[in-house]
């Protein structure tokens, strides 16, 4: 058989042939280890259909969550819970509330609020169910939140909305700004991890459709939450000034160290990410035509670079959202923040890095200022300064409760 025919010879193409060859490869690379990555963790659950997603312990289905807080889409998933918590300020009835507390008078205690806000949500949901950092987190919430039900200033409604849109706007903005959607699997997971966290703070389902006979599963539970939070959605949000002080508020939070020739376009591009009726509600005027239409072909560009060129994020790569408590303090250090430096680190990095050297030059706040607890927090001393060691009775209380269900199928309590 001869050995110098054209066909064999590998030597013969071009170097565009093996570029595109190489390209092909890699993109088929890409492809697979990206839904490798999207079905590994179902598959590791074994939980083959629908029939069987009705005994999904919380602790898979946390895991499930955790995957895609920490690998799959931590930045959406951050932002969208950001987003979420400010999308209840466009209810009259929750904002009248927040505005009368007088936590959000100036920019220092409104950041600390949602640095405390942002903290205690992330302990609680990304620390395993049964850990004593989420117990914690769960009874400190019931405590601040537990004062204003007693009073009648906090409704059942007002309290499953809000549960509602921590757990439908990641699914939302997934779908809307990343390079895939949320699978029903994972819909259903999220919908087992919050219904049980509901239940653990006590908010009753009992508008649900299926409230009397139960649900099938945690999608089930899910779709019926989705209905009725819209529902709520349309009747309550209506404009008020209430809505519009917390709106403005909180831009101004999120855009302080933003320099000042640059926060008009930010309010801007923010504002183009709002819902036309949370627009209104908030009573911010429509953003332009077309900053959306730069925001919508940005979006498309990522979403294919990332679905075809970039490899799904290795776990060492992982977005760690806190440290491990102190051994010796009990304390922990978050990871992030927006406008002021709560409870992070003082290291070189986080002083002397690019983005610390930005913030020097603009005049923002780095880590180190004892204002901003450079030393870290302890859960049940987040929130309002003036309850600080206060509640420890009802607290240890909650905790005992959640330390004895916090375990098992959430489907299978009756």
């Amino acid at each position: 058989m001869p050995t110098d025919t054209k066909f064999l010879h590998l030597s013969s193409y071009g170097p565009k042939v093996w570029t595109c060859l190489a390209l092909a490869a890699y993109w088929f690379l890409v492809r697979v280890l990206r839904y490798r990555c999207r079905d590994g963790v179902s598959r590791r659950l074994n939980y083959p259909d629908r029939s069987s997603w009705g005994r999904m312990t919380l602790r898979d289905a946390h895991s499930m969550q955790l995957a895609l807080a920490e690998l799959e889409f931590p930045t959406v998933f951050s932002v969208s819970v950001f987003f979420a918590l400010f999308k209840t300020y466009g209810i009259p009835s929750i904002s009248k509330l927040l505005v009368a507390t007088g936590q959000l008078s100036d920019s220092e205690t409104a950041s600390k609020r949602a640095a405390d806000t942002g903290v205690v949500i992330t302990e609680v949901v990304l620390n395993k169910p049964d850990s004593e950092r989420a117990i914690s987190g769960i009874a400190l919430m019931n405590y601040l939140h537990g004062r204003y039900i007693k009073a009648g200033k906090i409704s059942n409604d007002d309290m499953l909305y809000t549960l509602s849109l921590f757990v439908l706007e990641p699914i939302r903005w997934t779908t809307k700004y990343e390079w895939r959607g949320v699978t029903d699997f994972e819909r259903c997971a999220m919908g087992v991890y919050w219904k049980d966290l509901g239940e653990a703070m006590k908010t009753s389902y009992d508008t649900l459709p299926s409230a009397g006979q139960g649900w099938r599963d945690g999608l089930h539970w899910l779709e019926e939450l989705e209905a009725w939070s819209l529902a709520y959605e349309t009747r309550n949000m209506v404009p008020a000034d209430t809505n519009a002080t917390l709106a403005r508020g909180t831009f101004d939070i999120a855009l302080l160290n933003l320099p000042s020739l640059l926060k008009p376009y930010g309010f801007t591009i923010a504002s183009s990410l709002l819902e036309p009726r949370l627009q209104k509600a908030m009573k911010l005027p429509q953003p332009p035509a077309v900053y959306t239409q730069i925001l919508e072909t940005v979006v498309e560009i990522r979403k294919f670079a990332l679905r075809n060129f970039f490899l799904p994020r290795p776990h060492f790569l992982r977005k760690e959202w806190f440290t491990e408590l102190d051994g010796k303090t009990g304390r922990a250090h978050f990871g992030q923040y927006i406008a002021h430096p709560w409870y992070i680190k003082p290291t070189f990095i986080t002083r002397w890095g690019p983005k610390a050297l930005l913030l020097r030059l603009i005049g923002g706040a780095v880590p180190g200022d004892e204002k901003y607890h450079p030393d870290g927090y302890r859960i049940h001393e987040l929130g309002p300064s003036e309850l600080v060691g206060k509640g420890d009775t009802e607290m240890g209380k909650t905790r005992e409760e959640l330390r004895a269900r916090r375990m098992g199928c959430v489907f299978s309590r009756r």
